[in-house]
């Protein structure tokens, strides 16, 4: 067992590792986010074909969408708040605050997106108009 404490990574490898975890991180939410919006959007306009066929559609979105950016944001915090708690120089308060606003900094670029590109009602059924 090794008793001696590891060596401090250097800055510059701190910087990239920051710099790399945060590019990934807006990519991964942005895919999450249109994955999300794509799955209410076959909710929505399979609804009408499933309830002529005496079946429903409703919970697609939810179920298939949201859970997953759900899911993802958990696992994204949980590993921010142990990445930001510095072997536990930070108190637990401070670092789950740290990570929660990670978190939102990181998702928030990629639901902007996803809202312009469904035009503000990704979780609102489009009116038809025939």
């Amino acid at each position: 067992m090794r008793t001696e404490p590891r060596a401090a990574l250097s800055p510059a490898v701190k910087a990239v590792t920051w710099t790399a975890s945060v590019f990934f991180a807006l990519l991964f939410f942005a895919v999450a986010w249109v994955w999300c919006g794509m799955s209410y959007e076959e909710e929505f306009s399979e609804q009408p074909k499933a309830v002529s066929a005496g079946s429903t559609m409703e919970g697609w979105g939810f179920t298939i969408g949201l859970v997953p950016v759900l899911v993802l944001h958990a696992l994204i915090a949980i590993g921010a708040f142990f990445a930001v708690r510095d072997g536990g120089r930070r108190g637990g308060l401070l670092s789950a605050m740290l990570a929660l606003a990670l978190v939102a900094a990181v998702s928030l670029p990629g639901f902007v997106a996803v809202q312009m590109l469904y035009g503000g009602t990704m979780f609102a059924p489009p009116v038809y108009v025939p």
